[in-house]
C-alpha cells in the first residue's frame, strides 16, 4: 500500500510538472508569436508605449550588456535599491546608464530608493523554528543568547505594542500575537509556525513608529544622489505628511533637485494619502510590506483608490512588487500575473515596476519584454481622456490642451521649464504621446517617469515666444516627433525658461505653418 502511494504520488508529481512546461511553453510560443514584431522594433513599440516601465538594476541586470539591451529596448526608469549594494557600486551603474542613454538618444530616469526604517531582527546566533502555541518574547537589543527571546533593536515601538496586536516576522509567514508589554519585553504566542533568523523584516500593523522617516544611512545616500544626479527619491515607509516636510528639508539642505516619490508600505500611509499627495511628486504602491500591513485583501481596492486619488491630484504613481514574479526563475509568468500588470494599466497608473524580476531573476530582459507587450495590448481598450477639475491657471491651460488634442486629433507638446505643465497634461491622459522640451535634460529624465510623456529634446532658452515655437518645430521635424502634415497643439509660457509662467496653448497645422515659413524666407532672399 505504501509503494503504492509513492507511485501514485509519483505520477502525479510528474503530470503537474508536465502540465508547468506546457503551460509555460505554451505562454512563450503566444508572446513570441503574437509579439515577434514588438520585440524586433522595440524601440518604436516602447515610444508608443504611455504607461511607462520601471526596473530594478542588480546583479541580474547591472552588467553594462545587459543595461545596454535594456535602455534600447525602452526601459523608462531604473530603479537603485539602496537596501543592497555598495555606493561605488551605485556609482558604476548611474554612470553605465547615462552612457548607454545617450549612446542610444533616449532619456532614463533614475530613482534612488532608500532603504528607510525597516523594522528588522537583530542578531540570532542561529535560525529558529517557531510553532503555533510557542510562547516568544521580544527584547530591544540588537543581540541576545536567551532562550525563547528574539532580539528586537527598535526600541521606540515598545512604547507603542499592546497586548492583542499582531506581530508579522518574514513578509509575514510568522505571526505572533501579544499577550502582555512593557517598554523593555514583549511577551508573545506563535499563531503561525515558520523560521526566523537574523535581521528579518518585522512588521506592526496598528503600531506607530516614532522614528524619522530617513536614517543616518539615508541621509548619507541622499547626499550620494545629489552628487550624481539622480532624478527620483524614494522614500520607504512614509507615514504622514510631516515625513515628507522632513525628507524634504534634508533633500534642500543637500542641493537636491531630485523628486519625491513616497513608498505607501504602512496602513498609516495609506489613512493619510490625502495630505502626503500635496507634498510628493508621486506616490509608489509598494503591494509587499503593505499586504502584511493591511488585510490583503484589501490590497486591490486600496490600489485603486491610491491610484485615482493621485491622478487627480496630478501626481505619478507607480504599481510595485511581484507583478511578473514567477519570471524570476520561470521564463513566462502565469496568467494572473499577465491579468495585474493589465488591471494595473487600466486603473490608470504612471507606471509599473519590476523588482525581484530584474534585479536577481534568470530572465531580466525577457521580463521587460513581456511587461512591454502586456502594456502595449492593455493601452488597446485604455479608458483616454479624462475630464478633470482645474485648480489654478496651470491645470487650465493643459486642461484646454487636453480637449482640443482631444478633438482635434492632434499631437501634443510641451515645452517646460520645471516639468510641471508635462505632468498636468499627462494627468487628462490624452490618447496621443506628450512630446516635452525643455532647456534642461535633466528635467527631461524626470519627465520619463509620466505617463504618455516622451522626451522631445534639450532646446536653448528663448527671449521671445515665436522664437521658441519655431525651435521647438524644427526640433520635433529634426527628431521625428513632429511630422510635416501633423495637427500639433503647443502649451508654453509667456516667459520662455521661466517656471510658473504657462499660459498659452496654440494649435498649428504644420503645412499651413511651413509654408508661411517658407514664403516669409522667400520674401527676405528677395529684400534688398
Amino acid at each position: 500500500m505504501e509503494k503504492a502511494s509513492r507511485i501514485i504520488g509519483t505520477l502525479f508529481g510528474w503530470i503537474y510538472g508536465v502540465h508547468r512546461f506546457v503551460e509555460y511553453s505554451e505562454v512563450c510560443y503566444i508572446f513570441l508569436s503574437r509579439n515577434l514584431a514588438a520585440v524586433l522594433l522595440a524601440n518604436e513599440a516602447a515610444l508608443m508605449r504611455k504607461t511607462k516601465i520601471m526596473v530594478t538594476i542588480g546583479p541580474s541586470s547591472r552588467d553594462p550588456k545587459m543595461l545596454d539591451q535594456l535602455i534600447s529596448q525602452g526601459i523608462d526608469c531604473a530603479r537603485l535599491n539602496f537596501s543592497h549594494g555598495t555606493l561605488d557600486e551605485h556609482a558604476e551603474v548611474i554612470d553605465n546608464i547615462r552612457r548607454l542613454s545617450k549612446k542610444h538618444n533616449r532619456p532614463v530616469a533614475i530613482l534612488q530608493d532608500l532603504g528607510g526604517i525597516k523594522l528588522r531582527l537583530g542578531t540570532l546566533n542561529e535560525p529558529v523554528l517557531l510553532n503555533p502555541g510557542d510562547t516568544i518574547s521580544l527584547v530591544p537589543e540588537h543581540e541576545t543568547n536567551e532562550p525563547g527571546v528574539l532580539p528586537f533593536p527598535q526600541s521606540g515601538a515598545f512604547r507603542h505594542i499592546a497586548a492583542g496586536h499582531n506581530i508579522f516576522i518574514a513578509d509575514g509567514t510568522v505571526r505572533l500575537t501579544v499577550t502582555a508589554s512593557s517598554h523593555s519585553r514583549v511577551d508573545a504566542i506563535v499563531q503561525s509556525s515558520g523560521v526566523v533568523s537574523s535581521y528579518k523584516g518585522v512588521n506592526l500593523p496598528g503600531v506607530p513608529i516614532d522614528d524619522p522617516v530617513l536614517t543616518e544611512q539615508d541621509k548619507i545616500a541622499l547626499q550620494f544622489g545629489v552628487e550624481h544626479g539622480v532624478d527620483w527619491v524614494g522614500l520607504s515607509f512614509v507615514r504622514t505628511a510631516e515625513d515628507i516636510l522632513y525628507a524634504r528639508e534634508h533633500l534642500n539642505a543637500a542641493g537636491s533637485k531630485a523628486l519625491v516619490m513616497a513608498k505607501l508600505e504602512r496602513g498609516e500611509g495609506v489613512d493619510n494619502i490625502d495630505t502626503i499627495l500635496p507634498e510628493v511628486d508621486g506616490i509608489m504602491v509598494a503591494r509587499g510590506d503593505l499586504g502584511v500591513e493591511i488585510p490583503m485583501e484589501r490590497v486591490p481596492l486600496v490600489q485603486k483608490q491610491l491610484v485615482k486619488k493621485s491622478n487627480d491630484a496630478g501626481k505619478v504613481s507607480v504599481i510595485a512588487t511581484q507583478m511578473l514574479w514567477s519570471m524570476v526563475v520561470a521564463p513566462a509568468p502565469t496568467r494572473a500575473e499577465i491579468s495585474d500588470v493589465t488591471n494595473a494599466v487600466l486603473d490608470g497608473c504612471d507606471a509599473v515596476m519590476l523588482s525581484d524580476e530584474t534585479a536577481v531573476g534568470e530572465h531580466p530582459l525577457a521580463a521587460f519584454q513581456m511587461a512591454d507587450a502586456t502594456v502595449t495590448e492593455a493601452e488597446t481598450i485604455y479608458p483616454y481622456f479624462s475630464d478633470l477639475n482645474s485648480r489654478d491657471r496651470t491645470q487650465a491651460i493643459t486642461s484646454a490642451a487636453a480637449r482640443l488634442v482631444h478633438s482635434l486629433g492632434s499631437k501634443a507638446v510641451v515645452v517646460t521649464s520645471t516639468g510641471r505643465a508635462a505632468f498636468e497634461l499627462s494627468r487628462y491622459r490624452p490618447n496621443t504621446n506628450i512630446v516635452a522640451f525643455s532647456h534642461d535634460g535633466a528635467v527631461l529624465q524626470k519627465l520619463c517617469m509620466g505617463w504618455g510623456i516622451r522626451p522631445g529634446g534639450v532646446i536653448p532658452p528663448q527671449q521671445d515666444v515665436a522664437g521658441l515655437v519655431a525651435l521647438v518645430i524644427q526640433a520635433g521635424l529634426d527628431g521625428g516627433t513632429i511630422e510635416e502634415t501633423d495637427v500639433v497643439t503647443i502649451v508654453h509660457g509667456f516667459s520662455p525658461g521661466v517656471s510658473g509662467t504657462t499660459n498659452a496653448v496654440q494649435v498649428l497645422d504644420m503645412r499651413e505653418y511651413l509654408t508661411h515659413v517658407n514664403e516669409e524666407r522667400a520674401a527676405a532672399a528677395q529684400s534688398p
